[in-house]
């Protein structure tokens, strides 16, 4: 770590939001070991610590076990119940809000049927904050330290503003400027497939892996991309728009719409009305969907190909209605290796999501948070 002279004030705040990020990634450590990893001596480690613990942003947890005799470290950890925050996450049909404390633990959720507006977009957001503070107990409004949106459609992140949502009938709405003329505290926005890209690639990922393809084929088709251990958001929150790779028609609602075709030729009984009833006939061996279900799952998988050519990712991680069939991920595997570009196809390297159907809510929970305790660096 570079030492850098300057404002001791300054150097104070780094030191301790440098070590709240730590705290906030790795969930517990001793003091050794952060004095360890940031090159800091044992005694200002020490003393931040218990600053921060009379504070009450960090408490201790006990003794770490450890083999042999001597004196056993004390484990930190940040403190749950200093402060919470909230999540919003905006559906196409319903919204799905969060209340969680500083480990990202759900203290309270709620679900909304969602709305069309900016008017009322805003105006359900403010009720469900209000609800989820009533459900968690919280009196106080100022232990809510961090409201964290996604949102469908094209969002400027750097901005906080939701530049265009079809489903929600939104455009550039300035939404944070607009809550935070009620709630003065930090507000983050972003797009829903990205929030839904960092709590895979943060909460469950390889802390060595810096690059990630996150892929998003329900409903409709998104991509997130995490570099360097960032959201990629692109200019004005551009980047990841891959609707256009989805001429083939292999959203869920399109497989759904091509199985009934199949169905009304050759089992004009069978009438698909969920994704989850393809799935399972397929997975059955229903000979008259074999054809189609193969070439739907390789027009998907070229798509993903492009993806993974195009940006030479390290991991890719899929979330889409074929993750849960075997059968269908056997395939994918086949073509992708058929459609790696140059270099031999690692299997262990494309994964599926973990976090399922409300990861984009705990992804924006989880941003907000990182957003939180990120460490300040020092410009030189």
């Amino acid at each position: 770590m570079k030492h850098v002279r300057g404002n001791l004030f300054l150097m104070k705040e780094i030191n301790r939001s440098t070590i709240l990020s730590m705290l906030q990634r790795e969930k517990a450590l001793s003091r050794a070991e952060i004095a360890q990893t940031t090159k800091l001596s044992a005694t200002t480690i020490s003393s931040l610590v218990d600053e921060l613990i009379a504070e009450g942003f960090i408490v201790e947890l006990g003794e770490k076990s450890s083999p042999g005799a001597g004196r056993r470290a004390i484990m930190l950890e940040i403190s749950r119940d200093n402060g919470f925050v909230i999540s919003i996450g905006l559906g196409n049909r319903i919204f799905y809000g969060t209340l969680s404390n500083y480990h990202n633990d759900v203290i309270a959720e709620i679900t909304v049927p969602a709305v069309i507006g900016h008017e009322n977009v805003l105006e359900c957001i403010r009720t469900c904050v209000s609800k989820l503070a009533a459900k968690a107990n919280i009196q106080d409004l100022s232990m809510i330290k961090g409201i964290g949106i996604a949102s469908p459609g094209i969002v400027d992140e750097s901005n906080e503003t939701i530049t265009y949502s079809r489903s929600l009938g939104l455009k550039d709405f300035e939404i944070a400027r607009e809550l935070q003329a009620y709630y003065p505290i930090p507000i983050h926005v972003m797009n829903d497939t990205n929030a839904a890209a960092f709590a895979e690639y943060y909460l469950l990922g390889n802390s060595d892996v810096k690059n990630v393809l996150y892929v998003w084929i329900y409903e409709g088709v998104g991509a997130g991309l995490i570099v360097n251990g960032q959201v990629l958001s692109g200019y004005k929150g551009r980047a990841g728009e891959v609707t256009f790779l989805n001429d083939y028609l292999y959203d869920a609602p399109s497989v759904i719409k091509q199985a009934n075709r199949q169905a009304a030729k050759y089992d004009p009984n069978t009438i698909f009305e969920e994704i989850e009833d393809v799935i399972q006939a397929y997975e059955a061996g229903v000979p008259w969907l074999e054809t189609m279900m193969r070439r739907v799952l390789q027009v998907l998988s070229k798509a993903v190909a492009i993806m993974m050519n195009l940006l030479g990712p390290e991991q890719v991680i899929l979330d889409g209605w074929f993750i849960k069939s075997p059968k269908c991920m056997a395939i994918v595997h086949d073509n992708l290796e058929k459609y790696s570009v140059h270099t031999p196809y690692e299997p262990s390297r494309v994964t599926s999501a973990q976090l399922r159907e409300k990861n984009y809510v705990v992804g924006a929970s989880t941003i907000i948070l990182y957003q939180l305790f990120k460490e300040k660096v020092l410009l030189t």
